[in-house]
């Protein structure tokens, strides 16, 4: 946590404050690519006024200075409170995708009174290809360019460390291709085992194939007179990605523009001065 406090005086970025203004209803415990946009638009039909979804916290990078916090608890092994949570999620009625998923055993202490989607997909090689081709695509579209312009931008930075610590570190372990099909079965395991004694008023394991009737019928709403929603299209997670990565590059160009001149301003200095 030593290191946090360093970034954040070198880079600084004022986090969120936020406190509970809304119940938590909904925690949508499932790992990414499993149609979690598809159904935070499904939650948000039915009424869930704010649903926070894995765009969320890279779209606005104060988010992520408080998940990097949140995480530095979770691994040092300190205790995460509901107030905790509330600065940065205070404002929904429920969860989806990451990093939300990455605090799954807290967010349930923290959030009792919440019912538990476990969002999942039968076909774990195809979630794995999924994986892949979403990242893998993120990354070659940034370019090489990008983990060089998040040192000069503090949102861009902050965005990266979240990234790094724990999508790629956290969630893949280092190795989306390796690990993520090992990430998968640990983690619905441990959904499982942490849910196994609460009943089915409490909790629902539900896929995109079910539709609306069965989380209709957990959550006590109407079936909706429109198609379950379909979001998982991978161009538009792709675009959403870079969109939030990119938003400043602009303004990091800028200032690696000026380091490179003052490094050169002092290098040419410093030789005049040696051969005067």
């Amino acid at each position: 946590m030593a290191l946090d406090t360093l970034y954040q005086w070198v880079y600084p970025l004022k986090p969120q404050e936020r406190k509970r203004t809304k119940q938590m209803h909904i925690l949508c415990l499932g790992l990414p690519r499993t149609a979690t946009d598809s159904l935070r638009v499904a939650l948000t039909t039915l009424g869930y006024n704010y649903v926070y979804h894995g765009f969320d916290h890279i779209a606005d990078a104060r988010d992520c200075v408080n998940w990097v916090h949140l995480w530095s608890l979770k691994t040092s092994g300190k205790p995460i409170t509901r107030g905790d949570f509330d600065r940065v999620i205070g404002h929904c009625e429920a969860v989806t995708d990451a990093p939300a998923c990455e605090f799954a055993e807290e967010l349930i202490k923290a959030y009792p009174e919440a019912k538990i989607i476990i969002n999942y997909r039968e076909d774990v090689e195809a979630w794995h290809r999924s994986v892949i081709n979403s990242w893998s695509t993120a990354e070659k579209r940034a370019g090489w360019v990008h983990p060089l312009l998040v040192w000069f931008h503090a949102r861009m930075f902050w965005v990266n460390v979240n990234e790094h610590r724990l999508t790629y570190g956290g969630l893949w372990r280092g190795d989306y291709r390796k690990y993520a099909k090992d990430t998968y079965r640990d983690h619905y395991a441990m959904l499982r085992g942490l849910t196994k004694d609460m009943g089915s008023d409490k909790v629902l394991e539900f896929k995109v194939q079910d539709g609306w009737g069965p989380l209709c019928k957990f959550l006590g709403k109407d079936i909706p007179d429109e198609e379950y929603p379909n979001r998982n299209a991978l161009e538009e997670v792709v675009a959403k990605v870079l969109e939030s990565l990119m938003q400043d590059s602009a303004k990091a160009w800028k200032n690696l523009a000026l380091a490179l001149g003052v490094i050169v301003t002092g290098a040419a200095t410093l030789i005049w001065k040696v051969k005067s």
